[in-house]
């Protein structure tokens, strides 16, 4: 973009000095200037001055076509460039959905996981679920809001009073977690199979419903995590 810019602000400003020089030429040649300078000029010298005024007008010309053809070749090229980096762009905005460092929303799953009767929720059944959903290709999963990524630790803490601790945060094992996971169109049918697989294997133990929705947001990975700062 700012290479057009720069180059139709020289183009403008080549016209600019072009009329500025003609302008000058005329207003020092006056009419009676000029009758007196071709009354005192004989035909042939008159017809000369003809010609290389036709020549001149002729390179003007083709200076001017060039200048336009350099015009159209720079779009073309400006053009080429903003598709790749259009694709720069994608790629980038891919790498931060990986690491988490970007806001998402858009169709995907919701699980909820709630205690059974006695018994406290385990960092390694909300494992089997993250595993679950990344291999069925969830593009980005959180876990009651906390942002899952590569380097998330997930474990449990405490036994008078159980934690589970992810990203550094702790919550108490006999909370409800919220886990949320953003698909890719074609691929939610193939999440929701497999996570209801696993629910049938884990529902005795613990209680787990799962839905698809249109509007799961999930939120970047908190400055404050520990996850963050690793």
């Amino acid at each position: 973009m700012k290479r057009r810019m720069s180059l139709s602000v020289g183009a403008v400003i080549v016209f600019i000095v072009l009329g500025l020089l003609i302008a000058l030429q005329l207003k020092n040649m006056n009419a009676s200037n000029l009758q007196a300078y071709y009354a005192n000029q004989d035909l042939t010298e008159l017809q000369d001055q003809v010609i290389t005024l036709m020549r001149e007008n002729a390179d003007l010309s083709n200076k001017n076509q060039n200048l336009s053809d350099l015009i159209t070749s720079m779009d073309d090229e400006l053009s080429g460039d903003n598709k790749s980096l259009k694709a720069i762009m994608d790629e980038k905005t891919k790498a931060e959905i990986f690491a988490g460092l970007t806001d998402v929303s858009g169709k995907g799953l919701q699980v909820i996981m709630n205690p059974g009767t006695d018994v406290s929720v385990k960092a390694s059944r909300l494992l089997l679920l993250i595993n679950e959903l990344r291999s069925s290709g969830a593009l980005a999963i959180s876990i009651n809001d906390d942002r899952i990524v590569a380097m998330t630790e997930i474990r449990d803490t405490g036994t008078t009073n159980p934690q589970i601790v992810i990203n550094g945060n702790s919550y108490p094992a006999t909370s409800q977690f919220v886990i949320r996971a953003i698909y890719r169109e074609e691929d939610i049918n193939r999440g929701l199979q497999l996570v209801n697989n696993l629910i049938k294997q884990l529902q005795t133990v613990s209680n787990i419903t799962v839905s698809s929705s249109d509007t799961i947001s999930i939120p970047k990975l908190s400055e404050d995590s520990l996850t963050y700062r690793q």
